[in-house]
Order: structure tokens, then sequence, then C-alpha cells
């Protein structure tokens, strides 16, 4: 048990944290992970072929005998990544399991906060919502990402339970997820957050969704996803929905949960599978009338429920 001065009662949590070239960053997001209140913390690096600082800032911060830097590698994807650590870290002794990305900023009672809801709400798994902060020069514009909707039966087949940087898995939860694993084929195929999500949800996992705000979330031209707010992100959205890409996604992710799924939910999940297959309006229009079952957010059920009408799903 890593005590560090620390009462050897308090929570080991086992943090994943994957790097790429966040030279500016890392720095102060690993301080807001190494200083978490009232838990214990082992924070797990994976590093994907940074051309900066960030090997050499990597190799300064696992002085600290919390810090373990798996091999660098190249990945190509956070997704990639992050699935590379859920396979190869090592969690023995932890009582649960975070992820994190590098350039946020942590509450520092956020561990022990999730950890204790954990505990008090008996759930697996839980997340949180965000603040999305921008900075330019002395400026600085902040606002809430909101995902703590009440979840609905089928979300999981369509959206994440918010960002990946804010979830905690027990570790019983974890190590399902990295079983599940052997059933992806494509590491780059859907985000990590969301097959992480299905995966709990599936194979029948509770997950609490906390409305309060648990890290700075930080946004800036080399965010891998980010807080899908503005014209740009919204033309990038609207282009991955015509392709057919989302749709796909949503495809890969319902034939995951059918083979995992116990049998009370599998039979549901095989009416579903097809649907996400098919563009012809028979299965539009079942999703259409599913929709309230699929999409936590009402104003986000409202956008699914248009598209699949216009035929641009």
């Amino acid at each position: 048990m890593i005590e560090h001065g620390r009462a050897a009662a308090e929570p080991l949590v086992t943090v994943l944290m994957t790097t790429h070239n966040g030279a500016a960053y890392v720095g102060e997001q690993t301080r807001s992970i190494l200083d978490q209140e009232d838990v214990q913390v082992r924070l797990i690096v994976s590093d994907d072929a940074s051309a900066d600082d960030t090997p050499a800032l990597l190799a300064d911060i696992a002085a600290d005998d919390r810090v373990v830097l798996l091999p660098p590698d190249r990945f190509g994807s956070p997704q990639a990544n992050f699935l590379r650590l859920i396979r190869d870290a090592d969690v023995t002794g932890a009582s649960a399991v975070a992820l994190a990305d590098q350039d946020d900023i942590w509450a520092l009672d956020k561990l022990a906060r999730q950890v204790k809801q954990l505990e008090r709400l008996g759930v697996d798994a839980v997340s949180s919502n965000v603040t999305a902060f921008w900075e330019t020069g002395d400026s600085r514009r902040t606002k809430l990402i909101d995902k703590a909707q009440p979840q609905v039966e089928f979300d999981f087949l369509l959206e994440s339970a918010g960002p990946g940087c804010t979830f905690v898995l027990s570790t019983d939860a974890f190590l399902r997820v990295r079983a599940a694993l052997e059933h992806v084929v494509d590491d780059g195929a859907v985000p990590h957050d969301w097959l992480i999500y299905a995966i709990v949800r599936a194979t029948g996992g509770r997950w609490h969704i906390d409305p309060r705000s648990t890290l700075q979330y930080r946004q800036h031209g080399g965010n891998a996803t980010g807080a899908n707010a503005g014209l740009q992100q919204a033309r990038a959205r609207l282009r991955q929905l015509a392709s057919g890409e989302y749709r796909a996604r949503c495809a890969a992710v319902a034939r995951l949960c059918v083979a995992l799924a116990p049998p009370e939910l599998r039979l549901s999940l095989e009416r579903l599978a097809p649907l996400f297959d098919s563009e012809r309006l028979g299965s539009r229009m079942a999703l259409w009338r599913l929709a309230p079952k699929l999409r936590r957010d009402p104003a986000e059920r409202r956008f699914f429920r248009a598209l699949l009408l216009l035929g641009i799903w």
C-alpha cells in the first residue's frame, strides 16, 4: 500500500493517464492528480510517441514512486492509447480505477468524492459534469458541460456517460471492462469512454452521473474530442452524421453489447442491433419511436428524431 505520510486506511485509486505532446499541460495536471485529498494515488502513464518535452517531463514526474511509466509506443489516437492502459496497467490492490487526460485540472476532492459515491450508492462506476474553459491571453471563459440527465434504458448504445476523464470505476467493474476488450477488434472504431460506459451498462452494471463538476476541462486546438460547443464543432458533428460514421459506431457498440449482455438484456439488444445497420425508413421509424429510451437529454432526443425523419442518419 502506498502511504506517503497518509493513513493506510485511505483507499488506493489507480489513475490511468495518456499523453501525447502535452508538455504545456502535463505538469499542472499531474500535480492536481498526485495532490488528491483523502485517497492514495498510483498514477500510470502511457505516452503516444510525443515529439515535444513530454517524455522528459514524465521522467522527472516519475521520480515520485507513486508514478509508473509504461514503455512508450505509437498508438495513433487517445482511444487506442487508453485501451492499451486498460489492457496492460497493473491495478493490484486498488479500490478503484480512474481515467485522466493530460491537459485538465482536477478538483482536489475529485477522487475522494467519487470513491465515496461508489460505496454509498452501491454503483459500479461514476462520472460527472465538467467545467470547460478556454484561455485567450489574460481572458478566461468557462461553461458547464451537463451530462447528468437521468439515464435511460439504452442510452449506452448512442452515447457515453460524459467525458472519460471523469470516470471512476470499481476495480471489479474495471476488470470486467478489461475482459470485454477481447471482443473489440478495432481500437479506433469507438471512443474509449463510450466503449467503457457501454460495457459496464450492457453487463448489468450500475452507473451514477454526478451533476457537480469535478474538473476543469481545458479546451484548445489539440483536443481529441472537446466540449462539443460552437459552430465548428457543430459542423464536424453534422459531417460525421451525414457520412454514416456515427451510425456505424452505434452499430458496432450494439453488436458488442449483444455479445456481452446477460440473457434478459440480450433479447432486447438483439432486436435493437439490426436497426443501426439499416438506412431503411422502417428501421429509422423504429428508432424514432425508441428515442426516449436511447438519449438522455430531451434536446438531443429531439435532434436525433429530426435526423431520422430527414434521412441524415
